[in-house]
């Protein structure tokens, strides 16, 4: 068995809202040929990526995750556009928006989980941040050149409404054969303890 567990702490995106990602997926699907739709749920946007956790610090790192997640209040976040990576003209990964009228809330919330896992020895490889929900992937090469540009200019009217945070969830990824299994490992609410 193995002493480590590839490990991400995400928000996860609520059912509702899922199914109407789900449906986006069916519209967009035959308009980008060989692109992967993930059918894993639940569908979530990344705070962090932690790679390989040790199993024996794990409990350790949830409870890190659950004081910083702790010292928040709930917010709000809406799910709105499309666009992709690295870029449209030259897509990888096509997603949905994250939005908000304020930010800063998700940022700051992104920014605790960060410094609680960096200081338990699991600093992320890459620091920038762009709030997104996967919806696909496309493999290099595999038909072609594909431009985007046009499909995100006509999804720029999308939206699937908003949805409140209240929670942290820190998931396994187990990779297999259909894609990866994403299973919860810990959840953290956002409490707003604030320190005495």
């Amino acid at each position: 068995m193995s002493e480590t567990t590839r490990t991400f702490v995400a928000l996860t995106i609520p059912r509702p809202l899922g199914r109407e990602l789900a449906a986006l997926q069916t519209l967009l699907a035959p308009e980008v040929p060989g692109c992967r739709w993930p059918e894993n749920l639940p569908f979530h946007t990344t705070l962090v990526f932690l790679g390989d956790v040790r199993n024996s610090d794990r409990d350790q790192l949830c409870e890190a995750i659950n004081a910083a997640a702790g010292l928040f209040e709930p917010f709000e976040l809406g799910l709105e556009g499309l666009g992709a990576f690295p870029s449209v003209a030259r897509p990888r990964v096509i997603w949905a928006g994250i939005v908000a009228p304020n930010m800063k809330p998700l940022i700051d919330l992104r920014e605790a989980v960060v410094n609680a896992v960096s200081e338990m020895g699991y600093p992320p490889d890459d620091l920038r941040f762009h709030p997104h929900v996967t919806l696909g992937r496309i493999k290099p090469g595999r038909h072609g050149h594909c431009d985007l540009t046009r499909l995100v200019e006509s999804y720029r009217g999308w939206s699937a409404g908003s949805f409140p945070v209240e929670e942290v969830t820190t998931f396994a990824s187990t990779l297999g054969p259909g894609g990866p299994i994403y299973t919860p490992i810990g959840r953290a609410q956002l409490e707003s303890k604030k320190p005495e």
